[in-house]
């Protein structure tokens, strides 16, 4: 694989094939943005694939040597106890520990950090970066995701816990000068079956209106990152990619069926016939009912693909 073209993995799908030896909750603590799991009793190696979600770990159990393999070489680390490591949206590492193997993983979404850390330095969300360091002792982020962890068995957790993990991103975010690593932007692209997947659900709500969330939603990734991992593996974005199905569904009604031009652009999308016409004439330069004639006729079959509105 091309290193800078990446198959981003939900967590969730990293924990079902790669922990079977290790001790965990029941289930993760679902946070506005992200969720934290914590493990213990997992291999001392550990091959972590590239996430969907940036990462924080904090580490548990006490000191340990922690390598990391990956992009920019081998790395080596002597970790404190209750010291952070963060690993970017989309790295991949080959990790192994020497010592006790304890830590939790706070999983954060990547547009849930970047409009924060915009909205508290008021910043472009799109320049916010993810620092990546190992193993970097920063007493007040640790003290800030125990108490996380440590409010776990209070019944009012979820609006407890969120203010502290906000104030944890924050906090990493000012300061990331403090050997952070920031990595170097990576096209991340979406696995054939995901593209189908969602594909195949635009198609079968093309009378329906279809948001970015919703298709986000089918591919089992966070809007901000799906959308941009949509484009790099297709070549265009979302919207531009429903607008190019629905003209591929009129175009197919209107050879094929004597449907009323009106009944075409409810079917797929459009609205209202007006607002059919128009596009569909921007895409091949002949309005529907134009279309319709010159196929029936056998006329000029080389007409315009449809192209990004």
């Amino acid at each position: 694989m091309d290193r800078d073209s990446v198959q981003l993995v939900n967590p969730a799908e990293w924990w079902r094939w790669d922990w079977s030896s290790s001790t965990t909750p029941a289930a993760p603590s679902v946070l506005d943005g992200g969720f934290i799991h914590s493990w213990q009793n997992t291999d001392a190696v550990m091959l972590q694939p590239p996430l969907d979600h940036h990462l924080i770990v904090l580490h548990e159990g006490g000191a340990k040597r922690v390598s990391r393999e990956g992009a920019g070489g081998r790395k080596t680390a002597d970790v404190s106890a209750r010291s952070i490591t963060t690993i970017e949206v989309g790295s991949s590492y080959r990790w192994t520990t020497e010592g006790p193997v304890g830590f939790s993983h706070y999983y954060v979404a990547p547009d849930y950090f970047a409009n924060l850390v915009a909205m508290t330095f008021d910043r472009d969300p799109s320049t916010v970066s993810f620092a990546e360091t190992i193993g970097r002792a920063d007493p007040y982020s640790a003290n800030i995701f125990e108490l996380i962890l440590s409010s776990r068995d209070d019944p009012n957790w979820s609006a407890i816990a969120q203010h502290y993990a906000d104030a944890l991103l924050v906090r990493l975010a000012a300061t990331s000068h403090w050997g952070g690593e920031f990595v170097r932007f990576r096209r991340v692209m979406l696995a054939p079956h995901v593209v189908r997947r969602v594909r195949d659900f635009i198609r079968a709500n093309l009378e329906q209106r279809i948001t970015l969330d919703d298709m986000a939603a089918v591919a089992g990734y966070s809007r901000f990152h799906f959308g941009r991992a949509f484009k790099q593996t297709t070549g265009m974005p979302p919207y531009a990619y429903v607008h190019q199905e629905r003209l591929a569904c009129a175009r197919d009604l209107l050879e094929q069926t004597s449907l009323p031009i009106a009944q075409i652009a409810r079917q797929c999308g459009f609205g209202s016939h007006a607002y059919f016409s128009v596009r569909f004439r921007d895409a091949t330069g002949l309005t529907p009912a134009e279309y319709r004639r010159a196929r029936e006729r056998g006329g000029d079959t080389r007409l315009r693909e449809p192209q990004n509105p």
